[in-house]
């Protein structure tokens, strides 16, 4: 039983041991929207090394710990805050790279990605001893993120820490995908928590510009 545990966690480790770059993928973003149109526009503070951030590193786990991940988190975040806030600002968003420069429009967003972690959960079903015992691997990802807005006159309408949590994403056995999966988990929990944060802005814009609740 041991021999075959053995080469069972072989066969589900063969893809790790070097260097995957992971890339922004449209189909990984979910569709669901917010549920409010502000008439104006929206400003997305991003400066030129937030766009450019690039994270390389291994995972929070033992399993897989031999390999080295690449994301492009600037560019992932930015196109899913692209279409997060492009899908709840009638006139859409706009990026500019300080928040003086983003004076005059009707809601100005900064953003800053504090923690970031991502692991491999091996999963032993039925447990050691049973011969239908299988190893299941479960990709997982936590994100942090400090967020603040202001109005057109630059007063703070939002201020607050965002934290995913631990997410996880679809369970494998065998995949030499390991690193998509995650990829994939990153770009539903980014989306996610986009949503909270358009959530937590539209009662701030009362007051500031016309809201359509659909």
């Amino acid at each position: 039983m041991k021999s075959k545990f053995v080469m069972s966690l072989a066969v589900l480790l063969c893809t790790f041991g070097c260097t995957y770059e992971a890339q922004f993928e449209p189909a990984y973003v979910p569709s669901e929207a917010p549920s409010f149109l502000a008439y104006g526009k929206i400003a997305l503070v991003m400066r030129g090394e937030q766009r450019e951030f690039t994270y390389e590193g291994p995972p929070d786990s033992e399993v897989g710990d031999f390999t080295t991940l690449i994301v492009p988190v600037g560019e992932i975040v930015r196109n899913i805050a692209h279409q997060v806030f492009g899908n709840c600002f009638s006139e859409g968003v706009e990026f500019v790279d300080s928040l003086e420069q983003a004076r005059g429009y009707t809601v100005a967003l900064t953003g800053n990605m504090e923690d970031f972690i991502y692991r491999y959960r091996r999963v032993i079903d039925q447990g050691f001893t049973s011969e239908e015992a299988q190893t299941w691997i479960t990709p997982e990802v936590e994100v942090t993120f400090n967020v603040a807005a202001y109005n057109s006159n630059g007063d703070v309408l939002l201020d607050d820490t965002y934290a995913s949590g631990v997410q996880s994403g679809e369970s494998y056995q065998v995949t030499t995908r390991a690193s998509e999966r995650i990829n994939e988990a990153l770009h539903a929990t980014l989306h996610a928590l986009m949503l909270e944060v358009a959530a937590d802005l539209r009662p701030k814009l009362v007051g500031e510009c016309e809201i359509t609740d659909l």
